[in-house]
């Protein structure tokens, strides 16, 4: 039997493991294995000319957010009918918020994202002797300006994926999913690259961060802020503008029905 406190999904009807939630958990590896590869290696791409003191500039700010953009939505679009293509524990938890998913499976589902990125990361420091992608805070960019800034770019990414997601609005969300995220990714990028390098994603910035060597005393604005824009933008989705379209529906998870998406109790 599954477990839920106050209407949020703890443990799903069927247990914590199924080869659903297997299939699941290899999805998220490997799809957050591509968003390392592509996106951070689209950083690596459009940095490769840059002199060490030269400024970013907008063109090559551009460049990371459409790679990252693109990157991301395709890699969405290649797993959303197997996990929902979440590639990150802010948007996992996001869901949890919203009641669109259990904790166990966001928990986990997270640990896998983080294993991608891992994985990737290290692969991309053995090529190119370094992890392209490791945030870290602009010029006059402390922790805690830091930690508002990423909030704000993952709760806008998190209320994205919940509209988008959002069957009752009566739009084809298979198909609208992965671009209105990838353009919620380019612009998030266009605006925080500068400023924090755009984490958004605590399991990009940590495995990036971790093969890089480069965990310093204001790293936690990218584990915090994107976990608070989760929880905030999760809540005020599912309790203030959910509700516009109707009663809510029962909970749904993906299980082993070739990615059909199935009522669960």
């Amino acid at each position: 039997m599954g477990v839920s406190v106050l209407g949020f999904k703890i443990v799903d009807d069927d247990g914590c493991f199924n080869m659903g939630l297997l299939r699941e958990i290899l999805a998220e590896i490997v799809g957050t294995f591509f968003l390392i590869v592509l996106g951070c290696g689209g950083v690596q791409a459009a940095c490769a000319d840059k002199g060490a003191d030269e400024a970013l500039g907008s063109a090559r700010i551009l460049e990371i957010g459409i790679a990252f953009g693109l990157g991301i939505g395709g890699t969405v679009h290649l797993f959303s009918d197997i996990s929902g293509g979440q590639l990150n524990p802010a948007v996992s938890f996001g869901l949890f918020f919203a009641r669109k998913l259990s904790l166990v499976r966001a928990a986990i589902l997270s640990v896998a994202q983080i294993i991608g990125g891992l994985i990737a990361a290290g692969i991309m420091k053995a090529i190119f002797g370094n992890a392209p992608g490791a945030v870290s805070m602009g010029t006059g960019i402390s922790g805690g300006k830091g930690l508002i800034l990423e909030f704000l770019g993952t709760f806008f990414l998190v209320m994205t994926v919940l509209a988008t997601i959002n069957s009752k609005r009566g739009h084809a969300a298979g198909y609208l999913q992965p671009l209105s995220i990838g353009i919620a990714i380019l612009v998030a990028h266009m605006f925080l690259v500068p400023l924090t390098g755009c984490g958004i994603n605590p399991a990009r910035s940590l495995a990036t961060n971790i093969i890089e060597g480069a965990i310093g005393g204001d790293f936690y604005a990218y584990i915090l802020g994107p976990l608070l824009g989760s929880v905030v933008g999760g809540l005020i989705y599912e309790f203030i503008f959910d509700p516009h379209y109707g009663a809510a529906e029962k909970y749904t998870a993906v299980e082993e029905t070739n990615g059909e998406a199935t009522e669960m109790t």
